[in-house]
């Protein structure tokens, strides 16, 4: 066979039809695409595209030897950033959480010292009350002493004017000393009568200096008790000052 056949020339088989090398690669090119399935347009345009960096997406893997592009290296160091301000947040929202109990803790007791001033309050109020009404009736019993100190003295007035017309009845006639009898005896009708009276001042006297006494020793135990609240409310004002200095250190 000589050396210069070309592509055309025609080669035996066997003895057979002589066959071109072109028609033979043809038809084993076109064996080969009935044997394989259909492409879609989609893979064939991306296997078009196979050669351009822009047909990879975020879908697809990178090679080993190509680095992550500036959008996709901000998103893998997104997330620690976002731990570090959720760690933050929560030690803030922990420090807050301390600052509120630490407040109510302070507002219970401003509260209960609220409520100590208000009892201590109210029963100063009350002490007044009784202390205004042991007053009165103290001035009612001196008043009273002083109406019956008066009429002990009319009734001493009297009594001694008595005595002296008993005195000069052995110096007078008849008829002189039977009217002097009769005024003897009205003087000292008038000292009982004024005796009477002063002991009736006398007794209610008593009776208002004893419900002055009574007034006294309740006005001193609302007194008592209004102070004790009192000392309660400081105690607890005190404390809750000292917890704000705390805090605001």
């Amino acid at each position: 066979m000589s050396s210069d056949l070309e592509e055309e020339d025609e080669i035996f088989y066997g003895g057979g039809k002589a066959i071109s090398k072109k028609k033979e690669e043809e038809t084993s090119q076109s064996q080969m695409k009935e044997e394989l399935p259909p492409v879609k347009k989609e893979s064939a345009a991306l296997l078009s595209n196979d050669d351009s960096k822009a047909a990879y997406s975020h879908d697809y893997l990178m090679p080993a030897d190509e680095t992550p592009s500036t959008s996709e290296s901000e998103e893998l160091t997104e997330e620690p950033k976002q731990e570090k301000d959720i760690e933050a947040e929560i030690a803030h929202t922990r420090h807050d959480k301390m600052r509120a109990a630490e407040y109510h803790d302070v507002t219970i007791l401003r509260q209960r010292a609220a409520k100590h001033s208000a009892e201590e309050a109210k029963l100063f109020k009350k002490y007044m009350t009784e202390e205004a009404a042991m007053i009165k009736y103290q001035e009612n019993s001196n008043k009273a002493r002083r109406k019956a100190e008066r009429y002990i003295e009319k009734g001493k007035n009297a009594m001694a004017k008595a005595d002296d017309k008993q005195a000069d009845l052995e110096y007078l006639e008849d008829g002189k000393a039977e009217r002097t009898r009769v005024r003897v005896a009205k003087l000292k009708t008038k000292a009982a009568r004024m005796k009477s009276k002063s002991s009736s001042w006398m007794s209610n006297s008593a009776k208002n200096t004893q419900k002055a006494a009574a007034k006294r020793q309740k006005a001193k135990a609302l007194l008592e008790r209004s102070k004790n609240h009192e000392a309660e409310a400081l105690n607890y004002n005190r404390r809750a000052n000292n917890l704000q200095k705390i805090q605001g250190k």
